[in-house]
């Protein structure tokens, strides 16, 4: 394989490419891009990134600083944590709740101040000229959602979910045109990618990464170590 497809599949420049296989590790901005560079090169080529890291850190004879240490935070990602939304969306109830109990009952109140107390007289209604107005119902009220399911909500743009279920994976995406992502991914690690018009994937281990698309499971998109290249769009919705 020669370095310009190697360059085109990793989006490494081909100059750093050809220090990495002559170890000349000095030509590379820092050490920190020394070990984001291998795990995303040793990722396409199939090989063991940590096994290669390992060898690099055991050769390298200056001291680690500690942006070097957050190297590995590049090809990262965690889950996005739920629990506050829930709390939020929960509180945001309770609040709405309260006020559909609260408000029917002042506006009770406040409709009761101008009405005759048990056994005085209405003058009105004994006259002749007008009798209590009842509620009567608007036509064609209390008949909606008869029969009717609830829909789910349609999700806008392209909604995607990569979750690494074994292994790691490298992968690139683009969103509506524009590089978003590159690096490698380790099992157990989800990734979520939103683009208004389209989101392009390319994974090198295919085999291990369930793809969700607008909330659609889709599965694995090919075997263990195949490069997979797909484009979803809103317009596939």
């Amino acid at each position: 394989m020669s370095l310009e497809t190697a360059e085109e599949n990793t989006k490494i420049r081909r100059k750093y490419l050809d220090a990495l296989e002559q170890e000349n590790y000095h030509l590379l901005p820092g050490k920190v891009y020394v070990k984001g560079f291998l795990k995303n090169y040793a990722g396409f080529l199939g090989l063991d990134a940590d096994e290669l890291v390992s060898q690099y850190a055991d050769s390298s004879s200056a001291p680690e600083r500690e942006d070097d240490r957050a190297g590995d935070k590049l090809t990262k990602i965690e889950k996005t944590p739920k629990t506050s939304y829930f709390k939020i969306a929960l509180g945001l109830t309770a609040v709405v709740a309260a006020i559909y109990i609260a408000v029917p009952a002042l506006t009770g109140l406040y409709e009761g101040a101008g009405k005759p107390g048990p056994g005085s007289i209405d003058n009105k209604n004994i006259s002749g000229n007008k009798s209590p107005v009842e509620n009567t119902p608007t036509p064609g009220q209390g008949e909606r959602n008869t029969g009717q399911g609830t829909e789910s909500p349609v999700q806008k743009g392209v909604n995607l979910t990569l979750n690494i279920t074994d292994d790691t994976c490298w992968m690139y995406v683009e969103i509506d045109g524009s590089p978003a992502y590159q690096g490698t991914v380790l099992s157990g690690q989800v990734k979520e990618f939103k683009g208004a018009e389209r989101v392009y994937i390319r994974l090198g281990n295919a085999g291990v990464v369930d793809v969700e698309y607008n909330g659609q499971k889709l599965g694995v998109l090919g075997e263990r170590g195949k490069v997979v290249n797909k484009e979803f769009t809103a317009s596939q919705g």
